[in-house]
């Protein structure tokens, strides 16, 4: 091999691995790099995308705990897979796993009826692990819109706030951010009972919601 084709292998080993650092480990979504990327197109303006979703998993830390951590990666593995599909059909859409559970897809403004028409999909996402069968988990989200002079990360902290009150409405939930949001945020509180194996949740603004949930309904045991 002479130089100039050792230079173009070279050449050819840089797009690869510069590539392969856009695509998500897990999924089949961009990566977090992917992201930042794109976040840096926003903000200076040389980007098509206006509206930032957020949306983690609804008690990944239970399905975790409950199943373990590689149930965990199986669950995020298939809401990636739904995700993507989901994004594919809706022109000019992205989505990326931004860590862990969080995910972030960016839309042009046009596309929001489009994408709140599919995000139903994620409402309940079945997967199965070794011998765990018919394993289920669920996604909200919240999103915002550019009114032109906000950032990618405040768009984001905007998304993930909207989020949050989305969780509180229910699975497959999706809230668009306003002013409102941000004066009285709903809040969710979630348990398992360790007497009755119960899942307990409870829902109302941030300013009355109890700091931990102490009895359970269905055996009125203490948590």
């Amino acid at each position: 091999m002479n130089l100039d084709e050792s230079i173009e292998r070279l050449e050819e080993l840089i797009a690869e691995v510069r590539q392969t650092s856009l695509e998500d480990d897990k999924t089949a979504l961009g990566s977090a790099l992917a992201l930042r990327k794109e976040a840096r197109l926003m903000n200076e303006g040389d980007s098509l995308f206006e509206v930032v979703v957020f949306g983690d998993l609804n008690d990944f830390k239970q399905l975790n705990d409950d199943y373990s951590h590689e149930a965990g990666d199986v669950a995020i593995y298939s809401v990636g897979q739904v995700l993507a599909k989901l994004v594919a059909q809706i022109p000019n859409a992205k989505g990326f796993r931004q860590s862990g559970d969080e995910f972030v897809i960016l839309l042009p403004n046009e596309s929001v009826p489009e994408f709140l028409s599919l995000v139903s999909a994620l409402g309940s996402i079945r997967f199965s692990y070794q011998e765990q069968k018919g394993l289920r988990t669920a996604m909200s989200l919240g999103y915002a819109i550019s009114d032109g002079k906000r950032s990618f990360s405040e768009l984001l902290e905007r998304a993930e706030a909207a989020c949050q009150n989305a969780k509180a409405v229910g699975d497959g939930e999706c809230v668009k951010w306003t002013e409102d949001l941000k004066l009285n945020p709903l809040v969710r509180k979630s348990a398992k009972c360790i007497k009755c194996l119960a899942r307990v949740s409870w829902t109302g603004p941030r300013t009355v919601a109890p700091v931990r949930l102490r009895n359970c309904p269905a055996c009125g045991e203490g948590f």
